[in-house]
């Protein structure tokens, strides 16, 4: 099964999300991200350029709730990184381990 962009960003940042829980913060969470997925969302972006596209989206996807005027992409995408925290809350997993699980589900269905 092939993952759309949408899945992949939302788990990129339900990823940075779950490292933030633990002892990161943010831009670390997301620099962690960027070098684990390698090119598999931006290919074309490098360092600080990537790990600042990632939160980018992961505010744009975590604002979409209370807006109706996004558009259903950015509802998909919310839908899936909510989906993505609630499958690694269930499972009780810490922070660190959440993170590894969700970027190793996300290139292995490349």
């Amino acid at each position: 099964m092939v993952l759309s962009l949408e899945f992949k960003r939302a788990i990129a940042a339900a990823a940075v999300t779950r490292l933030s829980a633990g002892r990161r913060n943010l831009t670390a969470s997301a620099e962690w991200v960027a070098e684990s997925i390698g090119d598999a969302l931006y290919p074309s972006h490098k360092g600080e350029t990537k790990i600042q596209m990632i939160l980018d989206y992961r505010k744009k996807i975590l604002g979409v709730s209370n807006r109706k005027e996004v558009g259903n992409r950015l509802t998909v995408a919310r839908y899936h990184y909510d989906q993505c925290l609630d499958w690694v809350s269930r499972n009780k997993l810490k922070p660190e381990q959440s993170a590894r699980l969700l970027i190793k589900t996300m290139i292995e269905k490349r």
